[in-house]
């Protein structure tokens, strides 16, 4: 399997488990993300970037899943770019709509995946850039 297809197995999973904060899940999740871990958001309604390493993004997708349980909620990604940086990185884009009740909130996220010594990728970088609620 090439590099583009394993990354691209990992992101669309990553996808459904963000679905899986209304069922209460998060533990797969937080396997999907390395111990070197880096990641910025920025949030449009507070104007500002939040950091978060590998503990924090965990604890966040915990937070994330207790709101979201019993509700509906959806993720469509679309524009996938995957590019290899060697036999075991990749650069990674895509862009995200989130629908939750009426709201929607559009956001471009780029990552960096990383094949891990014990053959899984994982995310090792991430940068999310959302747009306003609507």
């Amino acid at each position: 399997m090439s590099i583009e297809n394993e990354v691209a197995t990992r992101v669309y999973r990553m996808r459904e488990l963000h679905e899986d904060f209304s069922k209460g899940r998060f533990d797969e999740m937080n396997e999907y993300y390395s111990k070197e871990f880096q990641g910025y958001l920025y949030m449009p309604d507070q104007d500002q970037v939040e950091l978060f390493n590998w503990e924090q993004i965990k604890e966040g997708n915990e937070s994330a899943a207790a709101h979201y349980k019993g509700k509906d909620i959806r993720f469509i990604y679309s524009g996938l770019t995957i590019l290899p940086q060697s036999d075991t990185q990749a650069a990674v884009s895509y862009e995200i709509t989130h629908k939750y009740k009426e709201k929607m909130v559009r956001a471009l996220s780029l990552e960096v995946w990383r094949k891990e010594s014990d053959g899984k990728w994982r995310m090792l970088r991430w940068y999310e850039e959302k747009g306003s609620v609507s």
